[in-house]
């Protein structure tokens, strides 16, 4: 019934903050960047007078992962909140990316001011092998995970 993940959505309140981030901190590349606007969006998210501008990121080196998608919606249309508190919350708690080396890739983010939880720990996952990970934020307070394989 369904296939793989297409994409994944991130609302923010500035696209261009989101884009330095993800793009210049992150290292993913832009692949699309378009506005929709008119009835068609509107009913689909059920907010009258939507206009949104969305931007697709994909890591240039792995183009079978599911593209990020940043979506700002106009004032008119924006609801505003926060992202979850925590990782506890129900619901979509984190976006997961895979790293070559967690602990380079800690240390470069960590000079760019990225947020962590804490530093990269490692875990035995049952029928996966062993992964190092450690979460962050991005700069408006969605949870990022980085894992790194390190065992079979």
């Amino acid at each position: 019934m369904l296939g793989a993940v297409a994409h994944v959505g991130i609302t923010v309140p500035d696209m261009d903050q989101a884009i330095a981030f993800y793009q210049d901190v992150l290292g993913l590349k832009v692949i699309g960047d378009f506005s929709v606007e008119g009835e068609e969006i509107s009913d689909m998210i059920q907010v009258p007078g939507t206009k949104v501008r969305s931007v697709f990121l994909r890591n240039e080196d792995d183009h079978r992962s599911a593209p990020v998608e940043l979506l700002c919606f106009s004032e008119s249309a924006r609801q505003g909140g926060q992202p979850y508190e925590g990782l506890t919350h129900n619901g979509i708690t984190e976006i997961a990316f895979w790293v070559k080396d967690i602990d380079k890739t800690y240390e470069a983010l960590r000079s760019h001011g990225v947020e962590f939880y804490s530093r990269p720990q490692t875990f035995s996952l049952e029928g996966y092998g062993t992964a190092k990970a450690v979460y962050c934020k991005d700069p408006f307070g969605t949870t990022l995970e980085l894992m790194q394989m390190v065992k079979d």
